[in-house]
């Protein structure tokens, strides 16, 4: 069914008989009908499904914006599910939790007619993904009171926060099978519970327990009777680690590092690779959306792209077992995340291979960014809107 929005007056119509009853939204707002005739200048058209007289399906992707309400956060990712709900007759409405009140909310939806994101203010959305992008915009009240209202209504809500690495280790710790795959790891809190790890395993990453994308991250060693520190982009030694803590504990703490293992790597033609897989929610639990790799090419502290490190197809590593073990391990970690901290829809994980063959889980992150790989996002986005489509019952 046709709907359009006229700007200036934020009124939504609808193309029908006059005696029909259409409504929009999860509140199921009442649209005032217009004649085919009549319909006013300046307006947006939208075609939407009819589920028992309410047009939907209306998706809420809740973001950070300015004040002139301009975008934050992964723009493409959204316009990519906008152009894939308009082919299924459903739409986006993209917004900040500040701009949620009693009956609905004030965003921006991609119009197809204008081919420009359109101010609009609609209905509660059907559902609302979690995409805020930044961790200490879900500290803020307006996302907390957002999200209390969306979930006292019984919107369908997913995507629950980012997830702090210390958190993650804590609830992985209580899998029989999932606490084998994470390197060991522990809360950075003092020289000497440090020294202590740093002794047993030699070689240590530290970590932001709330950061991605490789910020932040360095490496420990133990060389030649010193204390060496690497960086993306510098090493340092220090005498010893005594050393090494006055100089940096203060930025340990206020970060809240964490320290792991260093694993070393299975590596392809002399380089250190991962893998990068995206799953999402399926008919049957959590299934692989698709797996790229990952390799370091100037430096080995880490894999990520913005760090050095380059993109490789999944087939030149691809068997049998690293398909079963994937299949496996987003099923078995999409049911801990949703029993333990809510639901997540979708989630990516860094792992990687030892030079033993042994699996290690690195990361597990709640808001990937677009893969680089254009038929894993194209697959991504069909997945996500058919989890839309079929959480809202349309």
């Amino acid at each position: 069914m046709n709907l359009r929005y006229h700007i200036e007056s934020k009124e939504w119509t609808y193309e029908a008989k006059a005696d029909e009853k259409i409504s929009f939204g999860f509140n199921k707002i009442q649209i005032r009908p217009t004649p085919s005739s009549s319909v006013p200048q300046q307006t947006h058209l939208f075609t939407l499904k009819n589920k028992q007289g309410n047009l939907g399906p209306l998706v809420g992707i809740m973001t950070s914006m300015s004040k002139e309400m301009a975008l934050a956060g992964n723009g493409s990712l959204f316009k990519s599910l906008q152009d894939e709900l308009v082919k299924r007759n459903g739409m986006a409405v993209v917004f900040p939790p500040e701009t949620v009140v009693k009956d609905g909310l004030t965003g921006v939806t991609f119009s197809p007619e204008a081919n420009k994101w359109i101010p609009v203010k609609t209905p509660l959305p059907h559902i609302v993904f979690n995409r805020v992008p930044f961790r200490n915009a879900e500290q803020q009240q307006a996302f907390k009171d957002a999200i209390d209202y969306f979930c006292a209504l019984g919107v369908p809500f997913f995507n629950p926060a980012f997830i702090n690495k210390n958190k993650l280790y804590s609830i992985f710790a209580r899998h029989d099978q999932l606490n084998k795959l994470l390197p060991e790891s522990i809360c950075v809190k003092t020289l000497i519970q440090l020294a202590a790890f740093l002794e047993k395993h030699q070689g240590i990453y530290l970590k932001p327990a709330s950061s991605s994308k490789g910020i932040g991250i360095f490496r420990l060693r133990h060389r030649n009777g010193r204390i060496e520190l690497e960086s993306h982009s510098h090493r340092l030694e220090f005498p010893g680690l005594k050393e090494f803590w006055l100089a940096k504990s203060r930025h340990l703490l206020e970060y809240d590092y964490i320290a792991q293992k260093e694993i070393r790597p299975a590596a392809i033609g002399g380089k250190r690779y991962d893998f990068r897989v995206h799953a999402h929610d399926g008919l049957n639990g959590y299934e692989v959306t698709g797996i790229g790799i990952r390799q370091s090419e100037k430096q080995d502290l880490t894999t990520h792209v913005p760090k050095g490190g380059i993109v490789l197809p999944y087939n030149i590593v691809k068997n049998p077992r690293h398909d079963a073990f994937f299949a496996w391990a987003v099923k078995e970690i999409g049911q801990l995340l949703t029993e333990e901290l809510g639901y997540f829809g979708e989630f990516s994980l860094d792992a990687g291979l030892t030079e033993e063959g042994e699996y290690a889980i690195f990361e597990v992150n709640s808001k990937p960014m677009s893969f680089d790989e254009s038929q894993i996002e194209e697959k991504r986005i069909i997945t996500l809107v058919d989890l839309f489509l079929r959480k809202t019952g349309f």
